[in-house]
């Protein structure tokens, strides 16, 4: 079956708790909480199941460590259908776990087991090749933090010719956007950030500001994400703000990583630009009433639905 899409980037456990307060001290040894629940995480890993669940054929770049946890996300990728030939196996690196606190707004605070070196595997990027659409999980995290590792895997990309997309966060221990250039960034056709991201890594604070420093550097269509008022999109034709879909939050983890497949699925669709991110919005918008990044989108029929449903 031909690849549409290869998702490079993390995988983790996440250990999510909701409904529990942190903020007073413990009388005894325990705390309730609302609930507790274990899942699969991660950029890549979390693109890559909702990518598969949507009917799209999403191949994943990954690092495990060869431990219980690499197993209980190996198994949920293959009940997921993505296709895991390419994912690397740390011997003797453990696989990262991300402890997810939940407030009563949805929103979240993490405690992580730190970056082991299974998350800083190499892409194999001789298998880059027969595909439509290559999605950096999240450039400036592993293993997305220096410029030779981004640069290689970009160029690569449009070199066979596909459409570079790339989520992104802030890392103070990665590089820049100015050390990476118009040089390496000008690969990259759509690109994700959220507000906080953007005005991070841009150092402006308006949103037009924001877009015009990464289209500065030669990318092609800036997406910043902005919460419940939706999703600001400029490129060097078009600048409006679409709006987001009104929703239950009850868990935004993971909802920048369901923003993304719904928009690569549009484009794997061949749909517009407007088209691909409303098809991102609802995809995100059906992720964050669910607990866990990547267990409420179940296919590509309920997610036409809840859009048809919310137009």
């Amino acid at each position: 079956m031909k690849t549409d899409v290869i998702c490079i980037g993390l995988t983790c456990a996440d250990v999510l708790i909701r409904g529990t307060d942190l903020s007073s001290p413990f009388i005894g040894e325990t705390k309730p909480a609302k609930e507790v629940s274990f899942h699969v995480g991660g950029d890549a890993a979390n693109q890559s199941i909702v990518l598969s669940r949507m009917g799209v054929h999403a191949k994943l770049m990954t690092g495990l460590g060869e431990d219980s946890i690499g197993s209980f996300c190996t198994n949920t990728f293959k009940e997921a259908g993505v296709d895991i030939s390419e994912i690397v196996y740390a011997k003797d690196s453990p696989s990262s776990i991300n402890v997810v606190i939940i407030n009563s707004d949805g929103q979240r605070n993490f405690v992580n087991s730190g970056m082991p070196e299974s998350v800083f595997f190499a892409p194999a990027l001789e298998k880059i090749k027969d595909v439509k659409v290559v999605s950096l999980g999240s450039m400036m995290m592993p293993p997305f933090v220096t410029v030779p590792v981004i640069e290689k895997t970009v160029k690569k990309a449009k070199q066979e010719g596909a459409i570079v997309c790339a989520d992104v966060m802030f890392n103070p221990e990665s590089c820049t956007l100015e050390q990476l250039g118009e040089e390496v960034l000008s690969n990259i056709d759509y690109i994700f950030p959220n507000e906080d991201e953007a005005r991070q890594l841009t150092g402006k604070t308006d949103l037009d500001e924001m877009a015009d420093v990464f289209l500065k550097y030669g990318i092609k269509n800036v997406l910043i994400k902005i919460g419940k008022d939706g999703c600001f999109v400029k490129n060097k034709n078009i600048r409006k703000v679409l709006p987001s879909l009104a929703v239950e939050v009850i868990d935004t983890t993971g909802a920048g990583d369901n923003f993304a497949a719904g928009f690569i699925t549009g484009l794997i669709e061949d749909k517009d630009l407007g088209e691909c991110v409303m098809l991102a919005s609802a995809t995100a918008g059906i992720a964050i009433q669910y607990m866990g990044a990547n267990t409420g989108v179940k296919s590509r029929e309920q997610v036409e639905e809840y859009l048809q449903d919310n137009r």
